[in-house]
C-alpha cells in the first residue's frame, strides 16, 4: 500500500469521510450512488473500478481527496503509491475539473489507485477559432456572417445560459436533431461546449463532417472562454421555469421602467430600471456567483445591462432572450400590480452545511443541545479555539468518538471547511446528527474570530 501502511492510511481515513465498514459494506452501498456522473456516459460506459466526476477537494493532512459524481459525494484516501496523471501535484488539480479515479479496497478500505485529470482536446490549428473571432461573428449575426454556431452541450445548460445566435443540439441527441443544421455543406459550421476537456464539440464536429460538411470549425475553449471575457451570454425562458420549479435561488431583475413593470412582470422579478442599474451595485448580493438574470421587452433592451453587472463580478449573469415576450410566448405567468425594487438572495446550503450567521450564533450562544467540534490538528487548535470547542483532528477522529456525545447536534470546522465536510460524512455515517462550516475561519488566543466566505 505504500510507505505509510493501512494503518497509517487507518488514521487519516477519517478526515476522507471514508466510512470504515467491512468490505461487504462498502458493496452494499456502492449500488445507491453513482459511480459516474451524467454528463461522463456520452463517452464512457459505467466501471465499478472507476469513479468519473469534478473534483470537489484535497486535504494533503488527510490524505483524501472528495469529487462529485452527479447528485452524490465521494471520499478516497491516496498515499505515495496513488499516481497522479495529468497534474504536478494535488494542490494543484483545479476545482470542479473533470476527473477518472480508479478505486479498489484493501482491508475494507477505499483507496485510489489512480487519479487522471482530464487532459485539453487536441485539435489541428486550422480548425481552432478563438473567443474574438466568435466574438466577430456573434457580432455580425449568422445571416451577415454567413455560419451556423452550434452548441453541443445538453439542453439544460443550453438554456441556463449560451453564446447569443447559437443553436443547440446537443452530442449525444445529434442523429435525431441533425436537421438544426444549414442545409448548405460547405457554410461555416462552429461547433463549442464546455471547454477543452469537454469532446462534445469536437466529437460533434466529427459527426458533422461524417454529413458532408466541408467547413467545419471548433470554438474549444468554449463556454469558459466566452463568459470569462465578460461576453453576453442569454438565458432561456426554459431556465426561469427550472428555477421556478425546482425553487433554485436566483435574481430575476426587470430593467423596464418601473410603470412598464408593474403592468406585467415575472413572478419574483425585481424592477430596477436600466438607467438606475449604476448606482444599484449595493443592492445586489455579495455572492458574486448568484445567478443574476436581467430581462426587458426583447433582448437588446437588456444587453447594456448586462455590462454593468457582469463588470461587478457576477459570473452567472444572463439576458433572457427575447425578454419578457418569449416568456409569455412559452406559456409562463406574468402579474400585475406593486412590484419590489429589493433584492433577497439566499442562496441553498450543500447538504449538511451551516449557515454563517447560524454558526456564530452557536459560536457566541452555546446551547446545551449542541457542541462544536474543532477538527484542525492541535498545533493549528493551539493557536486559537473557539470557546466551549471540543478539539479532536480529522486523522484521530474514528478512534475518538466514545469522546463525543451523542445527545448533542454536533457542527465540524475546520480552517477553510475541506476537512470540516469530510469529518461531517464520517460522523454523520456514524449514527450523529451533524452539520459542517463550509468557509474560512481564523480564531485568535482570545477565541475572536473571523469568518470569511469565497
Amino acid at each position: 500500500m505504500g510507505k505509510r501502511g493501512i494503518a497509517s492510511i487507518s488514521a487519516v481515513l477519517v478526515s476522507a469521510g471514508l466510512f470504515l465498514m467491512s468490505t461487504a459494506g462498502l458493496a452494499a452501498e456502492a449500488p445507491q450512488k453513482p459511480k459516474i456522473a451524467p454528463t461522463c456516459r456520452q463517452c464512457h460506459k459505467p466501471d465499478e473500478n472507476i469513479l468519473r466526476g469534478t473534483f470537489t477537494s484535497v486535504s494533503n493532512k488527510a490524505s483524501a481527496i472528495q469529487l462529485q459524481v452527479g447528485p452524490a459525494t465521494w471520499l478516497v484516501t491516496y498515499d505515495d503509491d496513488t499516481k497522479l496523471i495529468g497534474a504536478e501535484k494535488w494542490s494543484k488539480i483545479p476545482k470542479e475539473k473533470e476527473i477518472a479515479v480508479a478505486i479498489t479496497r484493501k482491508e475494507g478500505l477505499l483507496y485510489a489507485t489512480s487519479l487522471t485529470v482530464k487532459p485539453p482536446i487536441k485539435v489541428p490549428e486550422d480548425k481552432l477559432l478563438k473567443v474574438n473571432e466568435i466574438a466577430k461573428l456573434v457580432a455580425a449575426g449568422p445571416e451577415k456572417g454567413d455560419f451556423t454556431l452550434v452548441d453541443s452541450r445538453p439542453a439544460a445548460r443550453f438554456i441556463e445560459g449560451h453564446i447569443p445566435g447559437a443553436v443547440n443540439l446537443s452530442y449525444a441527441e445529434f442523429d435525431k436533431l441533425k436537421d438544426r443544421l444549414p442545409k448548405e455543406k460547405d457554410k461555416l459550421l462552429v461547433f463549442y461546449c464546455a471547454g477543452p476537456t469537454c469532446r462534445l464539440s469536437t466529437s460533434s464536429a466529427r459527426k458533422a463532417e461524417q454529413e458532408g460538411y466541408k467547413n467545419v470549425k471548433i470554438f474549444l475553449d468554449g463556454m469558459p472562454a466566452w463568459k470569462g471575457a465578460g461576453n453576453l451570454v442569454l438565458s432561456s425562458a426554459g431556465y426561469i421555469k427550472e428555477i421556478m420549479d425546482k425553487d433554485i435561488p436566483a435574481v430575476l431583475v426587470d430593467v423596464r421602467l418601473v410603470d412598464e413593470a408593474k403592468r406585467d412582470h415575472i413572478p419574483n422579478a425585481v424592477s430596477i430600471p436600466a438607467k438606475e442599474i449604476a448606482h444599484a451595485k449595493d443592492r445586489f448580493p455579495d455572492e458574486k456567483s448568484a445567478p443574476v438574470i436581467l430581462y426587458a421587452n426583447d433582448t437588446k433592451a437588456a444587453a447594456d445591462v448586462f455590462k454593468t453587472v457582469r463588470g461587478w463580478g457576477y459570473s452567472n449573469t444572463t439576458v433572457l432572450e427575447g425578454g419578457i415576450e418569449a416568456w409569455k410566448k412559452t406559456g409562463g405567468l406574468v402579474v400585475n400590480g406593486d412590484i419590489t425594487s429589493k433584492i433577497v438572495y439566499v442562496p441553498k446550503l450543500r447538504p449538511g452545511e451551516i449557515s454563517i450567521e447560524e454558526f456564530k450564533r452557536i459560536a457566541e450562544t452555546l446551547p446545551s443541545d449542541k457542541l462544536i467540534v474543532d477538527v484542525r490538528d492541535e498545533d493549528e487548535a493551539m493557536q486559537g479555539m473557539l470557546k466551549g470547542a471540543l478539539n479532536i483532528p480529522a486523522g484521530d477522529l474514528r478512534d475518538r468518538l466514545k469522546e463525543i456525545p451523542k445527545d448533542k447536534e454536533l457542527i465540524t470546522h475546520c480552517a477553510t471547511g475541506v476537512r470540516g465536510e469530510m469529518a461531517y460524512h464520517i460522523l454523520k455515517e456514524a449514527g450523529y446528527k451533524v452539520r459542517f462550516l463550509n468557509a474560512t475561519i481564523k480564531i485568535d488566543k482570545d477565541g475572536k474570530y473571523t469568518i470569511t466566505k469565497e
